[in-house]
């Protein structure tokens, strides 16, 4: 520790009082020691308060550059994906081309082998804290679930002989029951994402398989039930993430709406769904639900205008009506931005 100065003005005063009897000698050398140790102890308190401050700072200036030092940059690990997915689509055309006719074993021992290791190397990503590993794990276990769907189509379809109603709902079975677990480990949107998917079409697939007399609009119904079950099951917190929920939700909604068009309740079903999703977008301002409000009443319109007014002038000017009704939504979301901030 460094030797602290002494205070030539408190020293002063002590000799000055000493001389007038108020003080003796000793009293003065008490009085000086205890000073001097009470400015060691604030210039210690100093020191270690700026040290604090120097690590805080060096802890925080990596985080103002583009991205954090050992992070890995979005364009990058986009990139990897995109070569992946080309380097996967190259190897099965290329096994397609050299073994045109793969054996039913080889095809159920790839997508076995595939299912654990893409399964067993999410795993080990687990505890990563890095972003990028993250978002890697669900990708990995996502094509993991992928493998499992494979496995089991090509059993129901190959060694089984089942219709392809049968074959989809146990490829999609399988892959519900196995993907429930990586979402049940670790909640991610991907991993939801694959088990609505698997259980639209796992109920979808069992609507068809109950017989030759089901409806048409049997199946979308179903998935549009699910949907909203799923939309309703997210907004009290049960399925999470809740915004990949309300996403995954909607989606269903779309598609099941669009299922059920060969009946005239089913065009309103579809209409209704696309008018509360633009209505959702507007009053909770979510740029994706007016995204796919506005998909929807691009496809539904039309078709109904072209269903009960063929040949007519209805589908063109449903067109430009719907794309009014746009302008002027987005015209809405403009102006609340500027004044409450972005919408998301």
């Amino acid at each position: 520790m460094a030797r602290i100065p002494s205070d030539a003005a408190l020293n002063a005063r002590l000799a000055r009082w000493v001389a007038e009897g108020l003080l003796d000698a000793g009293q003065a050398e008490r009085i000086e020691a205890a000073e001097r140790a009470r400015a060691a102890a604030d210039a210690e308190q100093a020191a270690a308060a700026r040290a604090r401050t120097d690590q805080a700072g060096a802890a925080q200036a990596p985080a103002a550059g583009p991205h954090p030092a050992g992070r890995v940059p979005l364009v990058v690990e986009a990139l990897g994906y995109l070569g992946a997915a080309m380097a996967v689509v190259a190897g099965f055309l290329a096994a397609d081309r050299l073994w045109p006719d793969i054996p039913m074993g080889a095809q159920l021992a790839l997508a076995a082998v595939a299912a654990v290791v893409l399964g067993v190397a999410g795993a080990l990503l687990r505890d990563a804290a890095e972003p990028a590993f993250v978002r890697l794990r669900g990708v990995l276990w996502l094509a993991s679930t992928g493998s499992v769907a494979a496995f089991a189509g090509v059993l129901a379809a190959r060694a089984g002989a089942f219709s392809p109603q049968v074959t989809a709902l146990t490829a999609a079975g399988a892959a519900t029951a196995y993907g429930i677990v990586p979402w049940l480990l670790r909640p991610a949107p991907l991993q939801q994402l694959a088990v609505f998917a698997g259980a639209a079409v796992t109920l979808a697939a069992g609507i068809e398989c109950l017989g030759d007399d089901v409806p048409l609009w049997a199946p979308g119904a179903g998935v549009w039930l699910l949907s909203a079950l799923w939309g309703a099951a997210a907004h009290r917190g049960h399925v999470l993430p809740r915004e990949t929920g309300y996403l995954a939700a909607a989606l269903g909604l779309l598609v099941g709406a669009q299922l059920t068009m060969d009946l005239a309740a089913g065009h309103l079903l579809a209409l209704a769904t696309a008018g509360a999703l633009l209505a959702l977008g507007v009053a909770l301002r979510k740029v994706w639900a007016l995204l796919l409000g506005a998909f929807a009443t691009l496809q539904t319109v039309p078709q109904t205008a072209e269903r009960y007014l063929p040949g007519s002038l209805a589908a063109p000017l449903s067109i430009l009506v719907v794309g009014a009704v746009l302008l002027v939504l987005a015209l809405l979301l403009a102006r609340w931005s500027s004044r409450t901030g972005t919408p998301r």
